[in-house]
């Protein structure tokens, strides 16, 4: 799923809806609010209600007082879709995207979910690398927030969920980059389940990162992500 599934009144709809706060919080909201900002029936209002619940873009129940609405992350990941889609919409021109950081250590999970044979057969299909068994964990600089939101909006390739004999396993979206300097495959991976900030960005890679760059912790890598990267067909 992504923006151009949505028609133009349902992404208006979760435009309206982020700009209430609802990709923070509940907010509480009636369909007789929505008719009247959007100019529709009360009953297409609930049904573009309907349809990003079902898509599972929103979460909506109902409240005494109307129904509570949430956006969900598929939801507040089609926001990033569109602005990466509008950036690159006003500047044709843009070929890639920079960004920086300083190095810093983990809690040492990479190498666990990584080695997971769900995950590793994945990888090297996907991506067309075995990853060395670890992540290097970049904390992107304040003055780069907005380009690193650009490339979670941008096409990722999907690493799917999975469940073994103990557990269930989040799917895992990843981003081919290139560490400026470095003439090897690189991608950044973004787990639907960390325990990383927002601003942490994980590279893996078939090389060991950190040895191969003589990384400590602190140091400042640049990071770019060219934006030839396709998005995967349905």
């Amino acid at each position: 799923m992504d923006i151009f599934n949505l028609s133009s009144r349902e992404l208006g709809l979760l435009i309206f809806l982020a700009q209430n706060r609802a990709a923070e919080r509940e907010i509480e909201i009636t369909t007789t609010q929505l008719a009247n900002f959007f100019h529709i029936s009360q009953q297409t209002a609930s049904r573009c209600l309907l349809k990003l619940n079902k898509l599972e873009i929103v979460t909506w129940k109902s409240s005494p007082k109307g129904s509570l609405v949430k956006l969900t992350s598929d939801g507040v990941y089609m926001l990033d879709q569109l602005r990466l889609e509008l950036e690159k919409a006003l500047h044709p021109d843009l070929m890639s995207i920079k960004i920086r950081g300083t190095i810093t250590t983990g809690k040492g999970e990479g190498k666990y979910y990584i080695s997971q044979p769900g995950y590793m057969e994945s990888f090297k299909k996907k991506l067309g690398f075995k990853p060395f068994l670890g992540t290097l964990n970049v904390k992107i600089k304040s003055d780069c927030i907005k380009q690193l939101e650009l490339i979670r909006g941008s096409w990722p390739i999907i690493i799917e969920n999975f469940e073994n004999e103990e557990r269930t396993f989040g799917k895992v979206l990843c981003y081919p980059l290139k560490i400026v300097g470095l003439d090897a495959k690189v991608v950044g991976i973004i787990p639907q389940r960390t325990h990383h900030p927002s601003n942490v960005l994980e590279l893996i890679s078939k090389l060991n990162l950190r040895d191969t760059l003589n990384l400590k912790d602190d140091d400042e890598i640049e990071i770019e992500f060219p934006l030839e990267y396709k998005r995967e067909s349905d």
